[in-house]
């Protein structure tokens, strides 16, 4: 009886959460952008609710276990976002797990959810933020400048990897001096003073640069691409330069591609 009554007091609730008008915003996503409301959650919608909340308190790799998840999840649809909410919010439930919910949300609420997700790119985990960078991109969000401007300096280097991707691939040319900047900030580097050393992400900045054809960029690029402390360099600045001015080098030898950028630039440079 008990349980019951708990039951009906989830459904109830759940029901009032999808059903009230949230600020704007927070998230205007509770409702279906296709329909004006969300139906009643029934007891059996409840049972089943509950039983995907423990679905999402688990922390298995087990094959398939995804798969059933988003199953499960997709099949409430606009009744499984408060859960969905909540499972973002809260650090009970395994990272991992989040990490889906972040990327349910965004399928089933598509661009309504965009504001609310953007949110968790300040979170404490990495994995979150990188999560709701990801999200943004699959949901094509080109306008969140300051979330993405704000990723290139994050602590975690996988997140600054990620805002490059996002980026890149949303063509976001106002950020490119942002992403320039990036080749000067020490955080990119390893080492002790004046024996600094590249990390990996060095070579995406550089090719981000040229996706977003970054014309500010290519006398340095030029520049640098005939040092030979650049030599591992040689093949992202060459398609950067390539991206950027629209012409081709030869690929025939490395020295090739460093005497076609210097014949073909107004910069004075000694190999």
């Amino acid at each position: 009886m008990k349980k019951t009554i708990g039951l009906l007091l989830l459904g109830t609730l759940i029901s009032q959460t999808l059903l009230a008008a949230g600020p704007a915003e927070k998230i205007r996503l509770l409702k279906d952008p296709n329909s004006n409301r969300v139906g009643s959650v029934t007891k059996q919608d409840a049972m089943s609710i509950e039983r995907l909340e423990n679905m999402f308190m688990m922390d298995t790799k087990a094959p398939g276990f995804y798969v059933m998840l988003k199953k499960v999840t997709f099949h409430h649809k606009q009744k499984a976002v408060p859960l969905l909410i909540k499972v973002m919010k809260e650090s009970k439930y395994p990272e991992r797990n989040r990490w889906h919910a972040t990327f349910f949300l965004g399928e089933i609420m598509g661009k309504k959810s965009a504001p609310f997700i953007a949110k968790f790119a300040n979170h404490p985990h990495w994995m979150m933020r990188v999560a709701s960078l990801k999200a943004l991109m699959a949901l094509k969000q080109d306008q969140y400048h300051g979330v993405y401007s704000k990723a290139l300096r994050d602590p975690s280097l996988i997140v600054r990897v990620q805002a490059l991707d996002n980026i890149s691939q949303l063509n976001i040319k106002p950020l490119a001096p942002n992403v320039w900047a990036m080749l000067y900030d020490k955080t990119n580097y390893v080492g002790d003073a004046g024996k600094l050393k590249r990390t990996s992400i060095v070579k995406s900045i550089i090719r981000t640069v040229g996706d977003l054809e970054f014309e500010k960029a290519e006398k340095p690029m030029v520049k640098l691409i005939q040092k030979p402390k650049y030599q591992d360099l040689l093949k992202d600045l060459d398609y950067s330069l390539e991206k950027i001015t629209g012409r081709h080098s030869p690929k025939s030898s490395d020295n090739a591609r460093r005497n076609f950028w210097v014949a073909h630039s107004n910069v004075k440079t000694k190999i």
